[in-house]
């Protein structure tokens, strides 16, 4: 391919992205589509609604992820959570501590980019907080912990 060749297919992805990213934005901004929401609705309204948006959410995932993978597009042996090892500690701890997250935070991370469509300042010091904790995590600070003791 040429240089004009790839600015073309670059700028084609970057529309197609925006748009089906626009796409989703509106769909869980009507839906309030939120994982705390979905389990919030059990015990409070006795509604199972959002959280059967969640699991076809989770089902659509796990179908395109294993198509992809069959197709040859993608290779899940190089993803970072396939390892050889279940860190049970991790999980536990990362779940309560997550769970901690979304209760202060007023949902989950896709709710937090919802509200910072709709123009929401609390959910942007949110989303730095997340982006900062997500990147200690995986290379900074917690990482070494994580990779060294966990």
């Amino acid at each position: 391919m040429d240089v004009v060749d790839i600015n073309t297919l670059s700028r084609s992805v970057l529309w197609a992205s925006f748009a089906i990213t626009f796409l989703l934005g509106a769909v869980m901004q009507k839906t309030g589509f939120c994982t705390m929401g979905a389990v919030s609705d059990i015990f409070i309204m006795s509604s199972w609604d959002r959280l059967k948006q969640w699991f076809l959410a989770i089902g659509i995932a796990v179908i395109g992820f294993t198509l992809l993978s069959y197709l040859g597009l993608i290779d899940p042996l190089k993803s970072f959570y396939t390892g050889n090892r279940l860190l049970w500690l991790s999980t536990i701890v990362g779940s309560i501590l997550f769970g901690f997250g979304m209760v202060l935070a007023s949902g989950c991370g896709s709710k937090t980019l919802v509200r910072i469509g709709g123009g929401n300042l609390k959910s942007i010091i949110v989303f730095m907080v997340l982006g900062l904790f997500a990147f200690m995590t995986i290379r900074g600070f917690l990482g070494v912990f994580r990779i060294n003791t966990l």
